[in-house]
């Protein structure tokens, strides 16, 4: 049976060489078809956003490139212990030159400001995302190496509900090492008014290798807590479309008394398919928690996102 499918498999290599030609054709045909999809989907958008920018502003002053950007992310979670579950988001930057100078508009169907203030969510994100639609303005000035926004939110819910965030931020260079803190006001119908507060260091370790210490810290006044993200993440160059991060992180917070609630470790690897149009991200993650008495429960969360 082996040696004659072994006969049959050669007779067929040689006979059927056209087909796997063809085959490769077929498949090289279709990448270059999700590659010119997604460049003609793109130049829609970037003409749609500057039909809008031409249109509010009245006349072309500005002769810079609309960075229009939109964003489609894909994640699947599988942890111990729990259903497998997927869920999708979505990011719209739309960037008007001719309108705007310092402020630009994002539409989301999810709370970005609230997510990047909390280090597991930004850092060891290993839960789908809470649905929040909303639009967003956000204005930007400098003043000095201090950068500053000011980006009110509305949730498009029912009622209508309004956030706001003023934010202060810098990068000092040490030479040998980066510092970058930034400070954050902000007020939400849920969860009240609070502030944010984060001093990150990176050092570069050489060409492939940068380490960085998380040190961040978010109050909430409705439910008086006060929540803080340390670690650190070590980051790996792989080559130019490939990158591994290996992350540590402790969260703590005050209520009822300050203790450590939850701790994990996580390995992302990140890879880049198409530049600027397709990416995945697959992390491998082991969480330990007060809840779960501290039991280390493991998890993979998988990414993918496409962009427009």
């Amino acid at each position: 049976m082996l040696f004659g499918a072994l006969s049959v498999f050669a007779q067929t290599a040689n006979s059927g060489s056209k087909t796997a030609v063809d085959d490769d054709s077929e498949e090289i045909s279709f990448e270059q078809q999700f590659i010119q999809s997604n460049i003609l989907i793109s130049d829609w958008f970037d003409g749609t956003a500057e039909g809008i920018d031409l249109f509010l502003s009245g006349k072309t002053k500005s002769k810079k490139k609309n960075n229009s950007h939109f964003r489609i992310e894909n994640s699947s979670f599988i942890n111990e212990g729990d259903n497998f579950r997927n869920t999708s988001s979505l990011s719209l930057i739309l960037r008007l030159p001719n309108l705007e100078e310092y402020w630009q508009l994002k539409f989301t169907s999810y709370d970005e400001d609230d997510e990047r203030r909390s280090a597991q969510k930004s850092y060891l994100r290993n839960t789908p995302r809470e649905k929040n639609y909303g639009a967003t303005v956000g204005f930007f000035r400098k003043l000095g190496n201090i950068r500053t926004a000011f980006q009110p939110r509305i949730d498009l819910s029912d009622p209508l509900k309004v956030s706001h965030s003023l934010s202060f931020e810098s990068i000092i260079d040490f030479k040998t090492y980066e510092a970058n803190p930034k400070f954050e006001l902000f007020a939400t119908p849920d969860k009240g008014t609070g502030f944010y507060l984060a001093m990150n260091f990176n050092f570069p370790i050489s060409n492939y290798f940068s380490f960085t210490l998380i040190n961040n810290g978010k109050y909430e006044d409705r439910i008086h807590q006060f929540s803080t993200g340390n670690g650190f993440s070590l980051g790996e160059y792989i080559d130019r479309k490939s990158s591994i991060a290996y992350t540590w992180i402790y969260n703590c917070n005050n209520r009822d008394n300050f203790h450590l609630d939850s701790y994990g470790l996580a390995i992302a690897y990140s890879r880049l398919i198409y530049k600027r149009i397709l990416d995945y991200q697959v992390v491998p993650h082991l969480d330990f928690a007060k809840e779960q008495t501290f039991k280390g429960v493991t998890g993979l969360t998988f990414n993918l996102n496409l962009n427009f």
